[in-house]
């Protein structure tokens, strides 16, 4: 994964993932990926899910974080 915090030209904060052929494979067998935020100047986590619908994300981060659905 490449990640990096870029400025937009008013100067806004950006944070740009770059996800691997690896990383969608992972996500895919319902391994969500966890980035920490710190090094963009926030703090923090961002969790990325996968799923075919938003049932199925739903579903996923029930699983992961043992909530009801």
């Amino acid at each position: 994964m490449i990640k990096a915090g870029l400025k937009t030209n008013e100067g806004r904060p950006v944070v740009l993932l770059g996800l691997s052929e690896g990383n969608l494979e992972l996500l895919k067998e319902g391994k969500p990926i966890l980035i920490d935020l710190l090094p963009f100047g926030m703090d923090g986590q961002a969790i990325l899910v996968y799923g075919k619908t938003e049932d199925d994300i739903t579903r996923e981060l029930a699983k992961t974080f043992k909530l009801p659905v």
